[in-house]
């Protein structure tokens, strides 16, 4: 049990830190990257996925 939490405690905290990095991205950069405003919380989403 305490494993689990732990888990998803690390998924919110990576959904988290990937929202605020994309958030403080500039336009160009994230152009760049092919990511849309309207993107990223779908994006931080799916980066957490993958822990």
């Amino acid at each position: 049990m305490l494993y689990e939490l732990r888990f998803h405690f690390a998924r919110w905290l990576a959904y988290r830190r990937t929202l605020a990095s994309l958030r403080r991205a500039p336009d160009s950069t994230l152009a760049d990257a092919g990511i849309s405003r309207e993107e990223i919380r779908e994006r931080a989403r799916h980066a957490s996925l993958r822990l």
